[in-house]
């Protein structure tokens, strides 16, 4: 069988954000059955009862009243991400600005050039994005849209504070600019819950949030949402796409739904918050213990990734072939910015492998990259 990436046996790969495969959950799926309604064609915005149901655990997880109305049906992220992108791409000659944190989610950065923008970057604090440039870049840039991930950042991990995330959302009312949420990791939190999404802070404002199954229950579902309300979220929910194939992801959908509706969903999302935070503290002690004061590096509270940066002026893009020649493969940091900055930092993913495994990439990296 051919899949998108499979684990090398030459080198521990920490490079790629993917869960391990012992933990997807095929018996959950396994005896799952389907109903006729579920093969066909179906409701534009996807199938009422499973937006139901998902409104339902949402509502619970986020601590926020959340309704079917506001979630639209997509195939994972990556596709609503393209929707907006196709909805806010102009037909001017013009090129059109998309406003971004740096660094940022680096397939993110390719999709938006694919379409056609322009990327501009933004530094960020301990807190996010910082405000004053994004108010500044707003006001010179016009740009079709903000893009963000306020939730365990990919790559830094960082969570934005809840009184950046309502200065954010009240910037982008103010300046009347789509700000989009990249919030795929909102969920996957190992003790204390983050903020909101950005899209419950005020309904009127034009954010979208997106969530995603693929973290919290397995990739190969094609399955997530959009959350939003107002003019563009109304737009996307009667785009031509949705016209013609009748909403997305029916079967995948009525799947999930009812592993939503039996708790297997939740005790699933449970186990792997546990096994991730677990994980996570073998990287983060196994790089402390390893590399002491040559490295900066924070304690992951959720998500899937763990960013490192030398204090030494390293720089981990050049050394990254020694370190594939010792067995182990990180993320440059400057393939993560649009600026190509970064290039003493490195994105390390704790979910495709063991906390043994783990361990040993951490003497691995140790090796490789005091011979750099």
């Amino acid at each position: 069988m051919s899949v998108q990436v499979t684990r090398p046996t030459h080198l521990i790969d920490l490079a790629v954000g993917h869960p391990e495969p012992d933990l997807l959950p095929v018996d959950l799926l396994r005896p799952l059955t389907l109903e006729t309604q579920n093969l066909t064609y179906g409701e534009q915005a996807g199938a009422a009862s499973f937006r139901q149901q998902l409104a339902g655990w949402l509502t619970e997880d986020y601590g926020q009243q959340i309704s079917r109305e506001e979630l639209l049906v997509t195939n994972g992220s990556s596709n609503a991400l393209d929707m907006i992108c196709s909805q806010l791409t102009s037909t001017s000659q013009a090129k059109q600005t998309v406003l971004v944190e740096d660094p940022s989610y680096f397939i993110a950065l390719k999709l938006f050039k694919a379409r056609g923008f322009e990327v501009v970057a933004l530094p960020m604090d301990n807190e996010g994005i910082e405000l004053s440039a994004l108010e500044q870049a707003i006001k010179e840039h016009s740009p079709a849209f903000i893009y963000s991930i306020p939730s365990f950042h990919n790559p830094t991990g960082l969570t934005q504070s809840h009184q950046r995330r309502q200065a954010l959302v009240k910037l982008a009312k103010d300046h009347n600019c789509p700000l989009i949420a990249d919030e795929v990791y909102q969920s996957l939190y190992f003790t204390d819950k983050p903020p909101a999404p950005l899209a419950c802070y005020d309904r009127s404002a034009p954010v979208i949030s997106i969530g995603s199954f693929s973290k919290i229950l397995a990739p190969g579902l094609r399955l997530g949402w959009i959350q939003g309300n107002g003019e563009l979220f109304n737009q996307l929910r009667s785009s031509a796409l949705l016209q013609s194939g009748g909403g997305l992801a029916p079967m995948t959908s009525a799947l999930v739904g009812n592993l939503i509706a039996k708790g297997d969903f939740q005790s699933n999302l449970t186990l792997l918050r546990e096994t991730y935070s677990a994980r996570a503290e073998v990287l983060y002690q196994g790089l402390k213990s390893t590399f002491g004061d040559r490295i900066q590096v924070n304690k992951p509270e959720g998500g899937y990734f763990l960013w490192v940066t030398f204090t030494d002026g390293l720089d981990v893009s050049a050394a990254r072939e020694q370190a594939r020649k010792e067995g182990v493969n990180y993320l440059p940091g400057n393939l993560c910015s649009a600026n190509g900055e970064f290039s003493n930092s490195m994105r390390l993913c704790f979910a495709w492998y063991s906390e043994a495994e783990l361990k040993t990439a951490c003497e691995k990296l140790s090796t490789a990259l005091a011979l750099a």
